[in-house]
């Protein structure tokens, strides 16, 4: 018996097409799952498996997101730019500000107040409360 571990972003379907092609190479024995809760919550998978040892160690890499499938829209960009000044200022990475995911859900909701901008997902009061205003103000001008 063989064990491996898959981490499943919220955000990234290829994780799940990763983790089903993975369970296509091999006969699962057990599989366990469990929500990690956070800033960015992601599903841990731990498989327990009989098979092909060297397909299961090595399983196929996800490729790299295409340029054409990342976001381009200019509020999309001048949110970004938004994120790496304010990441520069604070001396973070800039995904501690927001992740790709949270300035797309932003953008999805489209906010009117830091009270509805603190309901996008991953983002939560603290976030609001602090950049609500900057990106609230940005949002408009956009």
């Amino acid at each position: 018996m063989q064990c491996q571990t898959f981490t499943l972003r919220l955000e990234n379907a290829k994780d799940l097409e990763k983790l089903n092609r993975f369970l296509a190479q091999v006969v699962p024995i057990q599989v366990s799952s469990s929500l990690v809760t956070g800033d960015a919550p992601f599903w841990s998978v731990l498989v327990f498996y009989e098979g092909d040892a060297r397909a299961a160690a090595h399983p196929e890499p996800t490729p790299p997101p295409k340029p054409a499938e990342a976001p381009t829209s200019p509020a999309f960009e001048a949110l970004r730019k938004w994120r790496s000044q304010k990441a520069r200022e604070e001396g973070v990475p800039p995904y501690v500000i927001a992740t790709n995911a949270e300035l797309e859900a932003i953008l999805e909701s489209n906010p009117q107040s830091p009270g509805e901008l603190s309901q996008v997902k991953g983002f939560g009061k603290a976030k609001a409360s602090k950049y609500g205003r900057e990106i609230l103000q940005l949002l408009r001008k956009v």
